[in-house]
């Protein structure tokens, strides 16, 4: 009987910790939206507070043989989407205009990786998040837009736990660089 057990415990922790993104922890987790308007420039975006229990984000990003796995259902379950009715640039990478899914894949080497897919279609602009302590910590993941003292500009802020990021974006970045050139 304890050899059999031995095979269904391991099978169960190998399923676990995946589930969770989208198991009876998440079943009730809250749908939060969020848009920033500037001018007739709309930055808009959706996502799925979900609760990593117990550090388990932690766990995931550890064991790089669960990456695989967790990164082929991140994509297909996106946790969220982001929606811009004007080219932006964001921590430096160019986002058209355009609907994106939102969902985050664990890197050996890199860490964790914000990726945002078109919904068009095409390759996921993927970005690597540079997490550092935060003040205060989050049961589930958050992701704000603030405001900022300059005209067309906002920060993006993604919270895990006791960690996050915050990166600037700039609305309308592509359309400024077209009007200087013409």
């Amino acid at each position: 009987m304890k050899s059999f057990l031995i095979p269904v415990v391991a099978a169960i922790f190998a399923f676990a910790a995946p589930a969770q993104i989208s198991g009876s922890i998440n079943r009730n987790a809250p749908t939060v939206a969020q848009t920033i308007t500037m001018g007739e420039n709309k930055l808009e975006v959706t996502y799925t507070a979900i609760r990593f229990g117990q550090g388990s984000w932690q766990k995931i990003l550890e064991n790089a043989q669960m990456h695989e796995r967790f990164n082929g259902n991140a994509e297909k379950k996106p946790v969220g989407a982001i929606k811009t009715t004007v080219a932006v640039t964001a921590a430096g990478k160019e986002i058209p205009a355009g609907e994106y899914a939102l969902y985050f894949t664990a890197h050996e080497k890199a860490g964790w990786l914000l990726n945002l897919k078109p919904k068009a279609g095409g390759d996921a602009i993927v970005w690597r998040m540079m997490l550092q302590p935060s003040q205060t910590k989050s049961e589930c993941m958050s992701i704000s837009l603030e405001p900022t003292a300059q005209d067309n500009t906002c920060s993006l802020t993604v919270r895990f736990g006791e960690q996050h990021i915050t990166v600037p974006v700039t609305v309308g970045a592509a359309q400024k660089k077209e009007e200087k050139q013409g």
